[in-house]
């Protein structure tokens, strides 16, 4: 065992994290019981802290190589990725409801209390899920491989991490695409500002508006809900229909990416003024 360590030491640390990730994720699961959930649902996310926190130890760093501190800009990157995910998903929802010709109706009786509610109880799913798909494991495989493989590797284990297969075939096909989407949006997030943080805020602005803000059903979280919603899935297969579907589907993530990727481009140009 020692030897296979120290012959594939990167490996073997990755190995190591998924174990450590498994555990927090059983030991959250018996800490975290109906009672404390309600009003603290924070376990599995200290328990992954944690887990980033030793792996990062052993190389002798710490969770700053996540950006995941308590430094004020990372903390407003937190908050303002959690407005960008609510209104990516708010542009793509009128889109796509426009396409389906679904009109959108403004509730009345909405609960305010309740969508705070749901606020506080989306935020630890994102991190979770962030903390395990963006952090020391997606570093790590960017250090061994490159930012292409590793890309690749964390949407197969994002879209493994979701239900994509009770929805039908165009429903899988779609969702699937849209996590893709999703994760390089995150992912972009995460290497552009230099924390995790802002890409757990944009998860969890996605989370809370697609499910309870923006919804077909009317809920009483709904901000917007639809009438004559389409539920049935297109009969055949047209590639062009599927195509704009998923297009209007993701149409706020994309001009997100977008923006981030030229954020990048705009931060070199200014460094390079500077070293000049």
């Amino acid at each position: 065992m020692n030897r296979i360590i120290k012959s594939f030491p990167n490996v073997s640390r990755l190995v190591f994290t998924v174990i450590l990730i498994i555990i927090a994720l059983f030991l959250s699961s018996i800490i975290n019981f109906p009672k404390l959930k309600e009003v603290f649902p924070f376990v599995g996310v200290i328990l992954l802290i944690v887990v980033n926190g030793i792996m990062y130890n052993t190389e002798n760093k710490n969770l700053n190589e996540l950006g995941l501190n308590l430094k004020k800009t990372n903390l407003y990157l937190l908050f303002f990725g959690l407005v960008l995910g609510v209104l990516a998903v708010f542009v793509g929802y009128c889109l796509k409801s426009f396409l389906t010709e679904d009109f959108i109706q403004i509730n009345g009786s909405m609960d305010y209390s309740n969508i705070l509610k749901h606020i506080y109880w989306v935020l630890p799913t994102a991190a979770v899920q962030e903390l395990i798909c963006r952090g020391y494991i997606y570093k790590k495989i960017i250090s061994m491989t490159n930012l292409t493989v590793a890309k690749i590797i964390i949407s197969m284990v994002f879209i493994a991490m979701h239900d994509v297969f009770g929805i039908g075939i165009f429903g899988a096909i779609f969702y699937s695409i849209s996590i893709v989407i999703g994760h390089l949006v995150l992912a972009t997030a995460l290497l552009k500002s230099g924390t995790i943080l802002f890409a757990i805020g944009i998860h969890w602005g996605s989370n809370i508006a697609n499910n309870k803000l923006f919804t077909e059903d009317k809920l009483n979280s709904s901000i917007l809900y639809l009438t004559k919603a389409v539920q049935d899935e297109p009969i055949g297969f047209n590639p062009i229909g599927i195509l704009l579907y998923i297009i209007a589907l993701n149409i706020g993530f994309i001009i997100l990416g977008i923006c981030l990727w030229k954020w990048k481009k705009v931060s070199s140009k200014k460094e390079q003024i500077h070293l000049n």
